[in-house]
């Protein structure tokens, strides 16, 4: 009996840093046919950055009124079960939802991907490239919307078929693409989700509060900088920390600048005491 696959696709909010989900479409194949799909656009913490706009074409006034990104991540899970996920350059998509589901604390769907980047390599070596869009190209797909979050997920599921009857292997039994995935990794552990978790950061002994005000949710007043000025006093509201390329980052609600801001905890020169003020 075959299984159905979620076939992905993610945009984001920004270009540089600790990606911010900002719209996530998926289908749900099952024997081959499209049975049920998912769209969302996010309200993300951040400001969407225009060279992203440039890609995507999601503006601000798109996402004012959308849904939260913890509400989304919640429908998608319920949605997508425990099946078998796939998306084109699977690890980019894995790593985007992983940061969400550790910033918002959820637990992410079990499903390991089959990347179709990695089998368009092997069934397609001839082509000039294996981008997305140069296969959409290549094997003369309709034409239609790039680079958003559904559109592109039915793309990848038209690459990932063309892949399965251009391949000198037998195509999965029954439509069954859970089938490829020892192939899909070179036999490399599995992609989830959950692989692509950011690790948590290396906290000494004198950050240990920022841990305790995340965990209550209460405001911290640090004193930061580069060590080259004077630093700057800052109240925040810690959001969430993790270590990315060797270093440590805290993301946070500033009481001043407003929003989610980020920043380097080799950068917290000290954390001052709470003052309370009596009843």
């Amino acid at each position: 009996m075959s299984e159905p696959i979620i076939i992905l696709d993610t945009e984001t909010a920004n270009l540089q840093g600790a990606p911010h989900l900002l719209e996530l479409g998926a289908l749900r194949v099952l024997d081959g046919e499209v049975t049920d799909q998912f769209e969302s656009l996010v309200c993300p913490e951040v400001e969407i950055d225009p060279l992203a706009t440039q890609i995507h074409g999601i503006r601000e006034d798109d996402v004012r009124d959308a849904p939260a990104t913890a509400a989304v991540l919640s429908d998608f899970t319920a949605w997508a079960g425990k099946a078998t996920l796939a998306a084109h350059n699977a690890p980019f998509d894995a790593r985007v939802l992983a940061y969400e589901y550790a910033r918002w604390r959820l637990t992410p769907p079990p499903g390991a991907f089959v990347d179709s980047l990695v089998l368009a390599r092997r069934a397609l070596p001839d082509a000039p490239d294996h981008k997305l869009d140069t296969l959409v190209e290549l094997l003369g797909l309709e034409d239609g919307p790039r680079h958003r979050a559904l559109a592109d997920a039915v793309y990848c599921w038209k690459v990932i078929e063309a892949c399965v009857e251009a391949d000198d292997d037998p195509a999965p039994a029954d439509g069954d693409l859970s089938e490829l995935l020892p192939t899909s990794h070179g036999g490399r552990s599995p992609l989830t989700i959950e692989s692509k978790k950011p690790a948590p950061p290396r906290m000494s002994p004198r950050l240990r509060p920022l841990e305790r005000a995340l965990e209550r949710q209460e405001e911290v007043t640090l004193l930061y900088g580069d060590g080259t000025d004077h630093p700057a006093r800052i109240t925040l509201l810690p959001r969430f920390l993790y270590r990315r390329q060797k270093r440590d980052y805290l993301e946070a609600q500033s009481r001043w600048a407003g929003g989610l801001r980020t920043y380097r905890l080799d950068r917290v020169r000290r954390i001052l005491p709470q003052t309370t003020t009596s009843p």
